[in-house]
């Protein structure tokens, strides 16, 4: 993480570096305004996410339209930085991965899959859209190309799309689309808690 003082070294940092994915921005800069200074980066067109930190909640409104991720208060509490990250790794979460299969990388798009289920070593993806692919690989090498927190392994056999769970029993995961999914009793607790965290910050992004 670097740190600028000035406006004039930011944008000389910009310049040289290209956009950053996340800006932190204190709204009072001494002799300068971090709002007019986001301002700035919105008419150069930046694509640079902002959180704005102040000890003032007077200037949320005139942050607005700069469209901030974050308006984040000093005196508040690490959760609220929290929130801001949360938020910055929801709205950039990839919607492809590139996974190892027996015939070399392949790359899948996350946008459209329910959860993949694995026979020996075949991969079924299972689509929204009712599909059915299949590659020969392994539910490791899925698991570490996925983005954290975005599919749960609720059996041994399978990984579910958080995004398309609709409730959770002693014994399955139900989907949206009414099917049943095996969950093992190690497993409910901790899913049960990662399904709820999920919801919450759903919530919180709507």
């Amino acid at each position: 993480m670097d740190c600028y003082n000035d406006r004039s070294s930011l944008f000389n940092a910009l310049d040289s570096e290209g956009d950053f994915d996340l800006i932190f921005l204190d709204v009072d800069l001494g002799n300068e305004n971090g709002i007019d200074i986001a301002r700035e980066l919105r008419r150069e067109q930046r694509k640079s996410d902002i959180v704005f930190i102040t000890s003032f909640s007077d200037y949320a409104v005139d942050s607005y339209d700069v469209e901030p991720l974050h308006y984040l208060l000093k005196s508040g509490n690490s959760s609220r930085l929290e929130d801001a990250l949360n938020r910055f790794l929801a709205k950039n979460r990839p919607t492809k991965v590139r996974v190892k299969t027996t015939k070399g990388m392949i790359f899948i798009d996350l946008s459209n899959i329910m959860y993949f289920e694995i026979f020996s070593h075949d991969i079924v993806m299972h689509m929204k859209d009712g599909r059915e692919e299949a590659f020969r690989g392994t539910l490791k090498n899925i698991e570490e190309a996925l983005p954290p927190m975005s599919f749960v392994k609720p059996y041994r056999s399978y990984l579910v799309n958080l995004e398309c769970i609709s409730g959770i029993s002693p014994h399955d995961i139900i989907l949206n689309n009414d099917v049943r999914l095996p969950l093992s009793k190690s497993m409910y607790n901790k899913i049960q808690i990662i399904f709820m965290d999920y919801l919450g910050k759903k919530k919180m992004f709507l």
